[in-house]
């Protein structure tokens, strides 16, 4: 006889106490593969209860594999692997996925590490990071945006919680169509496609293109997820060098006669990393030259709104009357990064071949969060929020200017101010004992910086230096930077 003890007191259901026990004495040997157990009926009588409760539990056990269940038959114990529990897992697999993965897959895996698995605390001393780009969370607007996503829900629940329109939530493409407009790009709502952020549209634009020797142009150094992203499918990056005006136009021009290149990544705004916004006539050069030679460009503006000093230069997107630019761009910059929206602007033509490629790995993407983005840009709070952070990062960045000059040596570092955006590039003149491990050197001095070699897909004989303030107020960067002056003086003094 199974002898099983039901509560009916239990704020458990009957058919549950029944899977767990008969579970357990399966899982303990005290029954056995093969043995059989009553029939629902009988054991239905048995415990004096509805046969259907049985059924239900024989059921369940059955789909979790500790039964047979034949037509006619008595149910059976099935000799079942037994589920690996937490305890009894293996702290290590079998599987060696170091020779699994690809050496691209590998590539982007050192860069992740160095990027996003944090060191120790110091000595206990909090670090202050100049690494990430990342907005201060205190400058969130959540009360505001949190209306946005109420009352987004509440008239549109049902539609936005379907499969979305595949260019994405059609009021928004038309707002963000407007808002180029202020940027001097003349586009419709039909030429905008929306993204899992500007990291997605910067990676969807490669997969496109995507064939083993095609070359792409970049800038050396560039945003340091580009080079590996490119090496992960198959393409050939070609390295033109930044100049203080912005990237080598000469070198370029050699390249497009000798290379001719699929593309040309470039960030002519608050450049990832060094910070150097290019002037009207370099922009104009550059787009003539990819004209001459029929090759698209894709202009990254993640920081076109982060504007707050300075003249103010258009996109290179804002004179392209071939069509030959596509335009990335993002809300995760200046509003939240957390809510991955961004945009790519292009001609249908193209837009339509980058949609099928994002629908291959993302069905939908959130009409939830698009539609309280929109919400959010019409009623104003977004250029509420654009101007609150011009204001706020105005000041912080002369904080940094600052103290760069009081505490820096101009023995030790050279840099140029920007005129906007989050990001100062500094070259470290070499001092006579470099430490092995600049990362280490500075982390356990309480500080996190880019170290600027992960930037150049060939690397750097110079060492340079990425702090951005994204995440930071005035007294941490003033903190910080006495910080980083006193690690510096060690090396030269």
């Amino acid at each position: 006889m199974l002898l099983l003890t039901l509560d009916d007191k239990s704020s458990k259901p009957m058919y549950q106490q029944l899977i767990e026990q008969i579970r357990l004495k399966i899982e303990s040997r005290v029954l056995f593969p093969g043995e059989k157990l009553p029939s629902t009926r009988r054991l239905a009588d048995q415990l004096g209860i509805h046969r259907s409760t049985v059924a239900t539990a024989y059921q369940e056990l059955w789909a979790l594999g500790f039964l047979d269940l034949s037509p006619g038959a008595l149910p059976r114990v099935r000799d079942r692997t037994r589920i690996a529990t937490a305890q009894g897992r293996l702290e290590t697999g079998i599987v060696d996925w170091q020779q699994i993965v690809s050496p691209a897959a590998a590539a982007m895996w050192r860069t992740y590490r160095q990027n996003y698995l944090e060191g120790g605390q110091p000595d206990g001393q909090p670090v202050i990071s100049f690494r990430t780009l990342s907005i201060d969370r205190r400058l969130f607007p959540i009360d505001s945006f949190r209306m946005c996503l109420d009352r987004a829900m509440k008239e549109q629940g049902a539609v936005l919680l379907g499969y979305g329109a595949r260019f994405g939530y059609p009021p928004l493409r038309e707002y963000i169509a407007r808002r180029l407009q202020s940027h001097g790009i003349s586009i419709t709502p039909q030429e905008i496609l929306i993204t899992n952020g500007s990291q997605q549209g910067i990676d969807l634009v490669f997969r496109m293109i995507a064939a083993p020797g095609k070359v792409v142009a970049i800038e050396a150094p560039t945003y340091d997820y580009v080079p590996p992203l490119l090496r992960f499918y198959g393409l050939t990056p070609l390295e033109i060098p930044v100049r203080p005006d912005g990237m080598d136009l000469s070198v370029l021009e050699a390249a497009l006669q000798r290379e001719r290149p699929s593309l040309v990544y470039t960030m002519p705004t608050f450049q990832n990393p060094t910070g150097i916004s290019t002037g009207q006539a370099h922009r104009e050069r550059l787009l003539s030259l990819c004209e001459t030679y029929g090759v698209p460009i894709l202009e990254d503006g993640f920081e076109e709104e982060m504007k707050y000093c300075g003249r103010v230069v258009l996109p290179i997107k804002s004179m392209d009357r071939h069509r030959l630019v596509i335009y990335c761009g993002t809300f995760s910059k200046v509003l939240f990064p957390g809510v991955r929206i961004g945009w790519l602007a292009a001609e249908q033509e193209c837009l339509e071949r980058l949609a099928a490629i994002q629908g291959f790995s993302e069905l939908s993407p959130s009409m939830v969060l698009q539609a309280a983005i929109h919400y959010f840009c019409q009623r104003g709070f977004y250029d509420h929020h654009v101007g609150r952070m011009h204001r706020v990062y105005r000041k912080r960045m002369e904080a940094a200017i600052r103290a760069l000059r009081q505490q820096l040596s101009p023995e030790w570092a050279e840099w140029t101010a920007p005129s906007g955006g989050f990001i100062i590039w500094l070259k470290v003149k070499a001092p006579a004992s470099a430490p092995g491990d600049w990362k280490g050197f500075f982390r356990e001095r309480g500080i996190e910086v880019a170290i600027g070699n992960s930037f150049f897909f060939s690397g750097s004989a110079d060492t340079y230096l990425r702090l951005s303030i994204s995440a930071l107020n005035e007294a941490e960067i003033e903190e910080g930077i006495r910080r980083l002056g006193a690690a510096l003086r060690q090396l030269y003094t």
